[in-house]
Order: structure tokens, then C-alpha cells, then sequence
């Protein structure tokens, strides 16, 4: 049983899941690049030259979107800040992860099957959590995460923990294993025949609607720069994730080309997707062109309807 390798610390279950992308063609962006993204972030085995591993994504400042602002009712006052939008990112925040956050926004809905291919220290888990986990009343919705080191799932575990209570927390399922082995978790949420199957995993949509990849080391002062996520298994395990995709469901790879190894890790993916039917995905790609080693953003979105040019 695939349930046998799902890591575990204290009670709490583990596993990992995400797929999907987008079709918008991003103009390239004259802005700055965050330094710390000209580098790596996660793992598997290959020694980083120079680079410094990603920090945590920062949210830009959303623009006003015109609520309330007349008659000296001002917009926070009237209703919450909304999300940014992909062009809020693109005009202040101009950070990869952030255009990728932005884009799952606009495809997550809540029951979704979502993969977190490369776990790390928990950041985009619990994004993706916030944005399928389901209240009471709702299609409760899973993530799947993956990690092939212990202690970055002891990481994103102790994150998924603090924001969520125990029932939402309890369907973000952290998988000990390499994301090459993706399109197997992810096949044991796919319908079968038996009724008793059926019914317990109804609420979790046919495919994923977002998989994310966030390629290069784990981030932290005191982890190992050595251990990086390397081309052959991130193909497979990005091939498996578009494979996977629902219909309108999306999947974003941020790589990285400031370590050893990441500019052909990068290139194989953009390799891979190019290749896609373009009657089935769009496949786009965003780099800031006046920086050096700044990270580039890979989207794939599989069409609502198949067959569109």
C-alpha cells in the first residue's frame, strides 16, 4: 500500500499532491528580481555552486480596487484587502513565487486535489491548503506534499499545524519520497469502481487542480546545499503532474539557474512542456531578462475543453 510510506511525526498523517497551469502569456518584466530568488531551494543530489536559497515569499501590497473609496469611505475600511492579482505581483512585488501564488489563486477551488512536488520548509503547502481545504459544509479537499528529507516534512508539518485545526491539518498528507514517484500517490485518489471508494473520495475532483514544483535546495542556514532536486526525476515528476491535471487545473515550476545544475534542470522542463498538444495546454514562461540568475516561471494550463487552438 502507498499509505505505508507516508511520513508520520507525532500522530499526524503525511502525504503530498499538485498539478496544473496557466495559459496567460506573461509579458517580460522590467523590475527587479528579490536576490535571494537568483538561487536554489530544495532537494535530491547535486552540489550548488553559488547560490543563496529563496526566503519566504512576501505578499505585495494589493491595489485598490475602487470599493468604497468615494464619499471618504476608505477601501480597508469598507471590506478585507482582496488577493493581489497577477498584475499587482507584476508592478510591486515582481517575485516568481509570487506570480505563481497568483496564478493558483485564479484556479484552486475548494475540494481540489493539490501537489506540493518539492515540500520544503512548508510555504507553498499551506498556500495550496488555504486555498482547497474546505470548511464544514464544503468538499474538503487534500494536499499531497513531497520530500525526500525528513526534516523539511517536520518543517511543513509544525507550519500546517499552526494555521489549521486538526481536521484541515490532518488532510495536508506529507509523502516521504522522491516526486518522481508522483503519478502514483496521486493515482490513489483517482475514482474506482468499488461504491465504498467511490463515496469516500467524491469530493476530491477527477485530477489535480494545481501541482507546483520549486526547484533547486531546501532553504535554512544550516541545510545541505549538496542535496538539490535534479533533472531526470523532476521530468518524470512533471510529466506525471500534467498528466494529472483536471481540466482548467494548472501547474507552475519555479527553477532556479544559480547552482549547479539548475540551468539544465530549467531547460529540460521548458523542453518538456513545449512539447505539449496545444489543443489540450497552453505552456508559457516568464523570466525578468535584466537581472542575472533570476529564477523563471514554467505554467502549464490544461484547457477547460480540448480541441480549442
Amino acid at each position: 500500500m502507498l499509505q505505508k510510506r507516508f511520513w508520520r511525526s507525532a500522530p499526524s498523517e503525511c502525504a503530498a499532491t499538485s498539478q496544473a497551469a496557466m495559459a496567460l502569456a506573461l509579458p517580460p518584466l522590467g523590475a527587479g528580481c528579490h536576490r535571494a530568488e537568483a538561487s536554489a531551494r530544495r532537494p535530491h543530489h547535486l552540489p550548488p555552486a553559488h547560490a543563496a536559497p529563496r526566503s519566504a515569499a512576501r505578499a505585495p501590497r494589493p491595489r485598490a480596487r475602487g470599493v468604497g473609496a468615494s464619499r471618504g469611505v476608505s477601501a480597508s475600511a469598507a471590506s478585507p484587502s482582496p488577493p493581489p492579482h497577477l498584475e499587482d505581483v507584476l508592478l510591486h512585488s515582481g517575485r516568481t513565487t509570487d506570480m505563481a501564488h497568483a496564478l493558483w489563486r485564479a484556479v484552486a477551488r475548494k475540494g481540489d486535489l493539490a501537489v506540493d512536488a518539492t515540500a520544503g520548509n512548508g510555504w507553498d503547502t499551506a498556500a495550496l491548503a488555504e486555498l482547497v481545504l474546505g470548511d464544514d459544509g464544503e468538499d474538503p479537499g487534500v494536499v499531497l506534499a513531497f520530500d525526500v528529507q525528513a526534516r523539511a516534512l517536520e518543517s511543513t508539518r509544525r507550519r500546517v499545524d499552526e494555521r489549521f485545526d486538526e481536521g484541515k491539518a490532518s488532510r495536508v498528507r506529507l509523502v516521504l519520497d522522491s516526486h518522481a514517484r508522483l503519478g502514483e500517490y496521486v493515482g490513489e485518489y483517482e475514482p474506482r469502481d468499488d461504491d465504498e471508494t467511490r463515496n469516500a473520495k467524491a469530493s476530491v475532483g477527477v485530477g489535480v487542480g494545481v501541482a507546483c514544483f520549486n526547484l533547486g535546495y531546501l532553504p535554512g542556514a544550516d541545510s545541505d546545499k549538496t542535496l538539490v532536486t535534479e533533472t531526470a526525476s523532476t521530468v518524470r515528476a512533471v510529466r506525471s503532474a500534467v498528466a494529472a491535471l483536471r481540466p482548467g487545473g494548472v501547474l507552475t515550476v519555479v527553477g532556479y539557474v544559480g547552482h549547479a545544475g539548475g540551468a539544465e534542470e530549467t531547460r529540460a522542463v521548458e523542453a518538456l512542456v513545449a512539447a505539449l498538444d496545444p489543443r489540450t495546454f497552453t505552456a508559457t514562461a516568464h523570466a525578468v531578462v535584466n537581472r542575472d540568475n533570476c529564477p523563471r516561471l514554467i505554467v502549464v494550463h490544461r484547457k477547460e475543453e480540448s480541441g480549442t487552438p
